[in-house]
């Protein structure tokens, strides 16, 4: 009898035991894929350098709000947060130093010493960040975001202009576009971002709105419908830069007037 108590008290002593060493084990495997999602989900910097960064960013720029979320996803590592919350400047390449201090002394509006622009935009901007703001500057960008003006191949009706109309309004600047000629541009998605041909369509009827509409291009057609854009490679989607993960293998030249040349930023950005 007593022996059987002696057995009946190990097993549930063992039992115990093993329960206690199960809960141990789910917990780290709880830790383990929750870690894990956080990765999936774009949650990759620790939760106390992140308290400590927005603490510094509140302090130095109180009137800017930072998405951490969107910047660790797709912009900073742990390591430069780490240099930023050391140093309280993003750590930026002498590269990028260099090609911001091209920009803004090329900048006809803003008067500033480079030095103490780039101190005070180290605050602000992560390197991969500023980047964008550079790339978006030139020639090459505002194609991308703002898109060109090209002929519409079947004519358009519904915005003819009157006859003896001329272009002086457009040229002059006294009419911000001439809705006769077709848009082409990215159409800015997450990371999906694809060319766009918006051709306007006159006036509503009732409350006098300007119409348009959307349809998608293929990259394809590209070199064919505007003049002076050529890829340096092969046909491919330049919208893929403006992606929430810039996709930067898609190099192009495009003309401006007389201008050939590729900006700088770009080179850069494309590796060439």
């Amino acid at each position: 009898m007593n022996l059987l108590k002696n057995i009946n008290k190990i097993i549930h002593k063992n039992a115990l035991v093993y329960f206690i060493i199960g809960l141990i084990l789910l917990f780290f495997v709880y830790i383990f894929f929750s870690q894990i999602l956080k990765l999936k989900e774009g949650f990759v910097w620790d939760d106390q350098s992140t308290k400590k960064f927005l603490l510094i960013e509140h302090t130095i720029n109180p009137n800017k709000v930072f998405d951490v979320n969107m910047i660790q996803e797709n912009q900073a590592s742990q390591e430069e947060l780490n240099y930023f919350n050391k140093n309280g400047i993003w750590p930026w390449s002498q590269k990028t130093i260099d090609l911001y201090t091209e920009s803004i002394n090329k900048n006809p509006y803003i008067r500033t010493l480079s030095k103490d622009s780039i101190s005070y935009n180290r605050t602000i901007y992560n390197e991969s960040a500023i980047l964008r703001v550079l790339s978006y500057q030139t020639k090459e960008g505002h194609f991308l975001l703002n898109g060109v003006l090209v002929s519409n191949p079947s004519g358009n009706k519904f915005e003819e202009l009157p006859d003896g109309f001329g272009r002086f309004p457009y040229n002059s600047g006294l009419l911000e576009q001439d809705k006769t000629q077709d848009i082409i541009r990215c159409n800015v998605k997450e990371n999906n971002s694809e060319l766009e041909r918006i051709t306007y369509t006159g006036k509503g009827g009732i409350f006098g709105e300007q119409t348009s509409t959307v349809n998608s291009l293929n990259y394809n057609e590209l070199e064919n419908i505007i003049p002076g854009f050529t890829f340096l490679n092969e046909p491919c989607n330049p919208c893929g830069a403006l992606n929430l993960s810039p996709d930067y293998s898609c190099p192009f030249q495009i003309k401006l007037k007389n201008d050939y040349s590729i900006s700088n930023i770009w080179k850069y950005l494309w590796g060439i």
